[in-house]
């Protein structure tokens, strides 16, 4: 793994934005459409877990759950936009994905992100990735930490190139390390931080993740 390098301070999150989603491309052309998801907001993930497979459900929950029991339901919508951020990315209109992340104690947070399984292998995922750590930096944190499947390479490999170090734990990779955003940008960091509730102090003062 390459040695982290410094984050490019990132813009102030509170400049004003006309739209209330960002618009990105991924690396095999596919136009996506970026916006947070809202509190309560069931329907989106919903969708996107019926296009993925159990395998696809395994990966992202470390097991094959064949539905989402409404106590998990009712935690991954407990969104709030600081401790607590969803983003949905949405493919000709249809949710294809989701990358949140759970701040568990101050400066450090959880990532995790999902792709439905007709939206894999077409760069999603690092687009997806780009958004979660540009708002989780933009709200202050600075490590990261994640829990993968030992199967899961995709994974693995996006989470290494934002300062994840994976390990062998109980009976997953686990893992955690100092923030650093994607290089190249996949997303506007501007505009996304425009949809961001500037509540970080370090962030509006501009300063860098790593």
């Amino acid at each position: 793994m390459r040695p982290a390098r410094a984050v490019r301070p990132l813009p102030h999150p509170g400049a004003a934005h006309p739209r209330d989603h960002v618009i990105a491309r991924t690396v095999t052309g596919d136009v996506v459409d970026l916006r947070p998801l809202h509190r309560g907001e069931s329907a989106p993930l919903l969708e996107v877990f019926a296009g993925m497979s159990l395998a696809s459900r395994a990966d992202r929950y470390l097991v094959g759950i064949p539905r989402l029991p409404r106590s998990m339901l009712d935690g991954l919508t407990a969104v709030d936009g600081h401790d607590h951020a969803a983003w949905l990315a949405s493919v000709q209109r249809q949710p294809a994905g989701i990358a949140r992340y759970i701040r568990g104690e101050p400066g450090l947070a959880e990532l995790a992100f999902e792709v439905a399984d007709d939206y894999q292998g077409r760069g999603l995922g690092a687009v997806l990735l780009d958004v979660i750590t540009t708002v989780a930096c933009g709200q202050g944190v600075r490590r990261v930490r994640a829990s993968v499947l030992a199967s899961n390479s995709r994974s693995r490999r996006l989470l290494g190139r934002v300062g994840i170090r994976l390990s062998p734990g109980a009976g997953v990779l686990e893992g955690e390390g100092r923030l650093r955003l994607l290089d190249p940008p996949r997303v506007d960091r501007g505009a996304v931080l425009a949809l961001t509730p500037a509540r970080s102090t370090t962030a509006a003062q501009g300063r860098p993740c790593a």
